[in-house]
């Protein structure tokens, strides 16, 4: 039984280990500033972001709008 339970903590330790270095990669791609290019999702692309129109599916830019 005390091995399942140790068993048990290893394995949550390791998921939240990997875990956290994902969400905050994530994280640090979200982070644009104006001049950087970003990829239109009908064209595919690479204009800069001030150009661009969010959307839900994601960046378009001004020839595809």
């Amino acid at each position: 039984m005390l091995k399942i339970i140790l068993l048990g903590i290893i394995g949550f330790v390791i998921y939240k280990i990997f875990w956290k270095n994902s969400s905050l990669q994530n994280k640090q791609n979200n982070n644009y500033d104006e001049n950087d290019l970003i990829e239109c999702s009908i064209c595919h692309t690479f204009v800069p972001k001030s150009e661009c129109k969010f959307t839900s599916n994601g960046c378009i830019c001004k020839d595809c709008q």
